[in-house]
C-alpha cells in the first residue's frame, strides 16, 4: 500500500487548493509532482486577487493583505423564508449500522517527535503520532472522541474525483484509530459540527446535490438530508445543541475558495426543518460561531473588494437566530477571507479571529526569473490603509520577514521568491463583546511569515492556532522552506507562546509532504487539544498531535 501511493505521487490538497490562484502554479506545480497540471482555474494577476495561502514546500507563498471596516446595521424580520426540498434527491435516506475496524494497529504508537510548551504557564507535552487517518478534516466532540473525514482519490492529480470518504474515529487523542465507511457519493464541504460524543453533522454533497448529513451513533450510521433547492452548499457548519445546526450556505464561491453571497441556514430536528436567513447585503462572510443556537458570529469581507488587493473585513453579530443582525467594527487593514480566516466563541462575548495583513515582501522575485512579473506588481504597502494597531504590527511582521529572510538565503533560491510589492502574513483579533470590536493582538517575534488555518478555543481565556512559519527544516533528504507551527495563549490573546517540534528520523513522509503545516486543530477542553497535519493528497497516513494536560 505504502509503495502503490508512493508511485503515484500524490499532491498536497491545501498547497493545490492554494497553487490555483497563484500566478507562478504551472512551475510550482511541476516542482512539486514532476508533471504539468491539468487545466483549472485560470490564473489570477498579482494586480487582481492575490492568493492568501502559504506553500511552504521550497516556496512559501502568500499573497497581499485584506483591508478590513465595519459600519453598523441592524437586520430585520424580513427577508427571512422557510423553503420546501427541491433537487435530485425527494427526501432524506439512511444507510445501514457497519462495524469499524482498526487502521494499522501494529503502527499506532505514538512517534519520537515532541511538542514541548515554552511557557511555564501552558503545561503539558504535544506528542506525536507519525501513522495518524489520510489527510482530512478533523473535529473532536469530547475529549475521549473524536473524528477524521479523509477522502480515497485515483489520482494524485489535482481536480481527481473523490471516490470515497471514510469516518476515522479515535477514543484516545489520536494514538489508536477506528475506520468507518461513509455514504457512497457523498463529498463533505465541512468538517464534522458535533453535540455530544456521537451526534454530530457535516455539510456537503450527495451525487452533485447539496446535503446535510448527520449520525446519531458516532459514524456507524448516517443520515443523508437533501438541502432546499436553491440555498446553495453548506459551507460553515456549527451545531450547539443535538439537532439544532446554524450554518452558512452559498451557491457559488470567489477567488480564493470562499463563499459568495452566504445566507445563514438554521437547521431544526436533525434536518427535518431548514430557514434560510440573510446576512448583511453585500457582503459574503466566511466563517461562523454560535455560543447557542440563537446566538452567532460571523466573518466575512464586501463584496465590492472581494476581488482587489485589499478586501474589506466585515462582522455580524444575531441573539435571535438570524432573525436581526448588528454589524462589527472590523480595524482597518485586518483582513478576512478564505481558508486564513477562522472563528471561535466560547460564549456569547469571547471570540478571536484569525485573519490577514499586508507587510512588504521581503522575498520579492528578480527579474531573472522567467515568467514572474516584477517592479509595479501592486501597490506599495504604505498605500493600503491600516488602523494604528494593524499598521504596527505589519511593521514588525515586515521587520521579522525580513530578518528570517536573510537567515535562511540559499534554502529557497529563485523558487522561494513571490511577486509583488507587498505579501500578506496571518493576524489574530479578539473580542470581549461577542464579536461588534475587534482588537488586533500581536504575535511572538519568533514566528516568521505565520500563515495559520486552524483555530480552537477550549476556554474563554486559552486559544490554539495550528499552521505554518517560514522557518526551514530538513525532513529526510529535503528541505522544507516552511515548518508546522502552533501558537497558545491563556491569557485571551494578549501573548502568545510558540510551540516547537522536530520531526522524528523515522516519519513517513509521502512525497515530502506530511510536515509542511499543521492544517487543523480540536480542543475539546482546557485539558485536551488534538492537531492534525496536512499531507499529500491520496497518501495513507498524515501526522497527528495530541496534548493532554495532566490534573492537577
Amino acid at each position: 500500500m505504502r509503495a502503490t501511493l508512493s508511485r503515484i505521487d500524490p499532491v498536497d490538497e491545501w498547497a493545490v487548493e492554494a497553487a490555483f490562484t497563484h500566478p507562478v502554479f504551472a512551475e510550482l506545480f511541476e516542482e512539486i509532482v514532476g508533471a504539468p497540471p491539468e487545466e483549472g482555474p485560470p490564473a489570477v494577476s498579482s494586480l487582481g486577487a492575490p492568493a492568501r495561502w502559504h506553500l511552504p514546500r521550497r516556496v512559501p507563498v502568500a499573497g497581499v493583505a485584506a483591508v478590513a471596516a465595519a459600519v453598523l446595521l441592524v437586520g430585520t424580520l424580513s427577508g427571512i423564508a422557510v423553503i420546501g426540498r427541491g433537487g435530485g434527491l425527494s427526501g432524506p435516506f439512511a444507510t445501514p449500522w457497519h462495524r469499524g475496524h482498526a487502521l494499522d494497529p501494529g503502527r499506532s504508537a505514538h512517534g519520537a517527535g515532541t511538542w514541548r510548551l515554552v511557557d511555564r504557564l501552558l503545561t503539558g507535552t504535544w506528542q506525536q503520532n507519525d501513522y495518524g487517518p489520510p489527510p482530512g478534516r478533523l473535529s473532536c466532540a469530547t475529549p475521549d472522541r473524536c473524528y477524521v473525514m479523509a477522502g480515497k482519490y485515483p489520482s494524485a492529480m489535482a481536480g481527481a474525483p473523490l471516490l470515497a470518504e471514510s469516518l476515522y474515529v479515535t477514543t484516545d487523542q489520536g494514538a489508536e484509530w477506528t475506520v468507518l465507511p461513509m455514504p457512497s457519493g457523498f463529498d463533505p464541504t465541512t468538517a464534522l459540527a458535533c453535540a455530544g460524543a456521537t451526534w454530530c453533522a457535516a455539510g456537503g454533497t450527495y451525487q452533485g446535490q447539496a446535503v446535510l448529513l448527520a449520525t446519531a451513533d458516532g459514524g456507524h450510521s448516517f443520515r443523508v438530508t437533501p438541502l432546499p433547492g436553491g440555498v446553495g452548499t453548506i459551507r460553515a457548519l456549527t451545531c450547539p445543541a443535538i439537532g439544532a445546526c446554524d450554518g452558512l450556505v452559498a451557491s457559488s464561491t470567489g477567488s480564493v475558495t470562499a463563499p459568495l453571497d452566504a445566507t445563514f441556514l438554521v437547521v431544526t430536528g436533525s434536518g427535518a426543518a431548514f430557514s434560510a436567513r440573510p446576512i448583511l447585503s453585500g457582503d459574503s462572510m466566511v466563517a461562523l460561531a454560535c455560543a447557542s443556537p440563537q446566538q452567532c458570529t460571523v466573518v466575512g469581507e464586501t463584496d465590492s473588494t472581494e476581488s482587489t488587493i485589499a478586501p474589506t473585513g466585515v462582522s455580524a453579530v444575531t441573539a435571535d437566530a438570524g432573525a436581526t443582525w448588528t454589524v462589527g467594527s472590523v480595524p482597518k487593514g485586518f483582513g478576512i477571507g478564505g481558508m486564513l480566516s477562522q472563528l471561535a466563541c466560547t460564549d456569547a462575548t469571547h471570540c478571536v479571529v484569525t485573519g490577514g495583513v499586508a507587510i512588504k515582501n521581503a522575498t520579492q522575485c528578480p527579474a531573472t526569473v522567467p515568467g514572474i512579473p516584477t517592479g509595479d506588481a501592486g501597490p506599495s504597502l504604505a498605500s493600503i490603509a491600516m488602523a494604528p494597531a494593524v499598521r504596527a504590527i505589519s511593521q514588525t511582521e515586515s521587520q521579522i520577514a525580513a530578518t528570517w529572510a536573510r537567515k535562511t538565503q540559499g534554502f529557497g533560491g529563485a523558487s522561494g521568491c513571490s511577486s509583488g510589492a507587498v505579501t500578506e502574513v496571518s493576524v489574530v483579533a479578539t473580542s470581549s463583546d461577542g464579536g461588534r470590536s475587534w482588537t488586533p493582538e500581536a504575535l511572538p517575534g519568533d514566528v516568521p511569515n505565520p500563515q495559520l488555518y486552524g483555530l480552537s478555543c477550549p476556554s474563554a481565556t486559552e486559544c490554539w492556532i495550528s499552521g505554518s512559519e517560514s522557518i526551514p527544516q530538513k525532513v529526510g533528504s529535503g528541505i522544507d522552506e516552511g515548518s508546522p507551527v502552533l501558537l497558545g495563549t491563556t491569557n485571551a490573546g494578549a501573548t502568545w507562546s510558540k510551540v516547537t517540534f522536530s520531526v522524528a528520523a523515522t516519519a513517513p513522509n509521502p512525497t515530502g509532504q506530511s510536515y509542511l503545516t499543521i492544517s487543523d486543530i480540536s480542543c475539546p477542553s482546557a485539558r485536551v487539544c488534538v492537531a492534525k497535519g496536512s499531507g499529500a493528497q491520496g497518501a495513507g497516513v498524515s501526522p497527528i498531535y495530541s496534548l493532554v494536560v495532566p490534573t492537577g
